[in-house]
């Protein structure tokens, strides 16, 4: 079974569902982004959502004033995040993609998203895609938010939640190292690996990045 197949069934069968809730990290500094734009002329208010699911984070920037791009590979999930902003009238350009090369699952030196120009704000919230920071500081205007958060590699024991596969998760650098690597310059804002608590009460080992863009 394909990836796009395996989400497609997932989302039907109702994954997530019981999670409508935006990410945290995003949630707790959405006024310092949303203050950061410009004057919504030239691309200052547009945001990227990768790996956006059912579209809780975009259906989020949406409501905070950014005119949103959610790229999903499930066509279930985009039916589902479109459904969800029409529930709260609000409006997010969707699109079903495969973010991943077909071939080992992994970028192999492609920019997946080459024609979508330029943000204000790009996210990717556990989504683990070997090389694809580097191609996103390409797409971060001048003083542009990039914002990561993967699950992290531990040896804290089962009572972490998230994948058992460890090519789900990374190292504790492995974000940063990947932004290093872009041409742009940057200022890193939060560098953080660690114990975060979910908003269910469940504990994730998570690393998180928040880099701006030189201007």
């Amino acid at each position: 079974m394909d990836d796009r197949t395996r989400w497609d069934a997932r989302y039907r069968n109702g994954v997530y569902a019981e999670r409508p809730w935006p990410s945290a990290f995003l949630e707790q500094n959405i006024v310092a982004l949303s203050s950061s734009g410009g004057d919504g002329s030239h691309g200052h208010d547009k945001a990227l959502d990768l790996a956006c699911g059912a579209g809780r984070n975009s259906v989020f920037l949406a409501q905070h004033g950014f005119t949103t791009q959610g790229i999903d590979i499930s066509a279930a999930a985009i039916a589902a995040g479109s459904a969800y902003a029409c529930q709260v009238k609000t409006k997010v350009a969707w699109r079903c993609q495969n973010l991943l090369e077909q071939t080992g699952g992994k970028n192999l030196g492609r920019d997946p998203i080459h024609d979508l120009g330029h943000f204000q704000l790009i996210i990717l919230f556990r989504f683990v895609a070997p090389g694809l920071l580097t191609h996103l500081m390409d797409h971060l205007l001048p003083g542009g938010h990039l914002m990561v958060e993967e699950h992290l590699q531990h040896d804290l024991g089962e009572q972490i939640v998230g994948p058992r596969n460890p090519d789900f998760r990374v190292a504790p650098n492995a974000l940063l190292g990947e932004v290093e690597a872009a041409s742009q310059s940057f200022d890193v804002i939060e560098h953080f690996a660690g114990l975060v608590a979910e908003p269910s009460g469940e504990k994730a080992a998570v690393s998180r990045l928040w880099v701006q863009r030189h201007l």
